[in-house]
């Protein structure tokens, strides 16, 4: 795949008993021309691997090998140090509106071509908001993840039935899939919302429960990642 090289030079050393094992999506909230430059100013201490315009145009700010400064302070499936072990796409979105086709085509042949590269598993495409809740909302409820499942990438777990639950098994399932135990109750409830049930804003349910019951039994603690 070829990308448009942009270099940015907001990158360090990843930590050496680490390994590449997830993709972390963003929108930058800006336009292209002021997404590159603040994730090239060394002021801002920001970067990713790479960053797609709405058109469907792919830059490449950081090498792979390199840790780009994407995730900040955040927590999946024990892990803290996920800008270590993870790959930064931030994709130009105001995070209020609907994410180009073009754009999105992009992506999923970006996501093939490094879920191919570093025989990662399509399961751990995460959003920023998955793994900082409680201070994130990118890649935001305008982000098609049912699109992204559809071509195996990802996932956006499907239910037909609610199931019986209360806010305390929902953050358990919560803690299973990978968020962080620690965050509270309302924001791993929207962060949850914004990827599986975006156009809904009614009273927390057994449809909530029943989704992330599902989308914690899709990481099987034989091929994913688990607590270091």
């Amino acid at each position: 795949m070829e990308f448009k090289k942009y270099p940015s030079p907001n990158h360090g050393l990843r930590r050496a008993d680490t390994e590449i094992e997830f993709i972390v999506l963003h929108y930058t909230a800006m336009n292209t021309e002021n997404s590159l430059e603040k994730l090239c100013n060394p002021v801002h201490e920001v970067s990713c691997h790479y960053l797609i315009d709405p058109s469907g145009i792919c830059y490449q700010l950081v090498d792979d090998s390199k840790r780009a400064w994407h995730a900040g302070k955040s927590y999946w499936r024990g892990y803290q140090d996920l800008n270590s072990r993870s790959l930064g796409i931030e994709l130009v979105n105001s995070g209020y509106e609907n994410y180009p086709e073009a754009q999105m085509k992009s992506l999923i042949r970006l996501l093939k071509y490094l879920i191919q590269s570093f025989k990662l598993n399509p399961k751990n495409i995460l959003g920023h908001s998955d793994i900082a809740p409680s201070r994130k909302l990118d890649p935001g409820k305008w982000f098609n993840w049912k699109k992204l499942s559809a071509y195996g990438l990802g996932l956006f777990p499907e239910v037909s039935v609610p199931i019986a639950c209360d806010k305390k098994i929902f953050l358990a399932q919560a803690k299973r899939a990978g968020f962080n135990p620690n965050t509270n109750f309302e924001h791993v409830l929207k962060t949850f919302r914004n990827r599986c049930r975006p156009s809904f804003t009614g009273a927390f349910d057994g449809y909530d429960c029943a989704l992330m019951q599902k989308f914690a039994d899709a990481f099987n603690i034989d091929d994913s990642s688990n607590s270091q």
